[in-house]
């Protein structure tokens, strides 16, 4: 996973020459749960848009805020759920591992 390391100062997103994006998805929602401490950047529900390419799912935020974007590789999502609620909006719950000496 990586923080703010995905995005552009226009709001797009950054990919590698190697990928492309397969789909896009407006107005999506990211909330963190179950970090300790949770830093600044976590706190909080952030809006924003989804970007899905065959590696990696990448989250650029809407606004100026402390997380601009949000990389998170397929490898490293664990227990991912497809959530459909009777009253709500459908969604995504699972875990993302952090990477093994990274920062």
């Amino acid at each position: 996973m990586a923080l703010n390391r995905n995005h552009s100062e226009g709001g797009g997103v950054i990919v590698n020459n190697s990928e492309n994006v397969l789909m896009t998805y407006d107005h999506v929602e990211i909330t963190f749960s179950d970090i300790e401490p949770m830093p600044d950047a976590f706190k909080g529900s952030k809006k924003g848009s989804v970007f899905l390419t065959p590696y990696r799912v990448i989250f650029v935020s809407k606004g100026k805020d402390a997380l601009q974007s949000f990389m998170m590789p397929f490898y490293l999502l664990k227990d991912c759920e497809i959530k459909q609620p009777v009253f709500g909006a459908n969604y995504i719950k699972g875990t993302v591992k952090a990477e093994a000496g990274g920062t």
